[in-house]
């Protein structure tokens, strides 16, 4: 029988789809840090990199798409790749926070996502943002805030 005078609360337990979610940011931003941390900080080497593969005639159908994409990451500059490691970061400190039931994990996260979205408008590089991005974001953001109501409230002793 449970004791009707146990004053102390239980903890909120983390949902099974929460914690799926928050594995799948971990590893997709975690890829994201990876990624664009190496391209910020071996710049000019990831671009010869990508030129001798479009100069490679096995791949000359690609040659096309290769040099756009050299194109584009000149335009941004190893400062943009800076930029979207720093947010990559945001969002695993944010999915951190959320693992504990903290609800500031979710602000870090919704934010950062949400300024990596528009990003490369501001940067000039498009015109619209990325439409599955934006529907895989919008997704996870939604999960996300409907989990919110299970994490931890804030007390003195969080």
């Amino acid at each position: 029988m449970e004791n009707p005078f146990n004053t102390e609360q239980t903890k909120p337990k983390r949902s099974t789809l929460l914690s799926v979610f928050l594995v799948l940011t971990f590893i997709g931003s975690g890829l994201n840090f990876i990624t664009n941390g190496y391209i910020a900080l071996s710049f000019e080497n990831v671009i010869s990199q990508i030129e001798e593969v479009a100069d490679d005639d096995a791949l000359a159908s690609m040659a096309t798409l290769l040099e756009r994409y050299v194109e584009m990451m000149e335009k941004a500059g190893a400062g943009y790749y800076g930029l979207l490691t720093l947010l990559a970061l945001a969002s695993i400190v944010g999915a951190a926070l959320m693992w504990r039931l903290n609800k500031l994990g979710f602000h870090f996260y919704a934010s950062a996502q949400v300024i990596m979205l528009f990003l490369p408008m501001v940067y000039g590089l498009v015109k619209f943002p990325d439409v599955f991005g934006t529907l895989i974001t919008a997704i996870f953001i939604f999960v996300y805030a409907r989990e919110l109501k299970m994490f931890a409230p804030k007390t003195q002793e969080n």
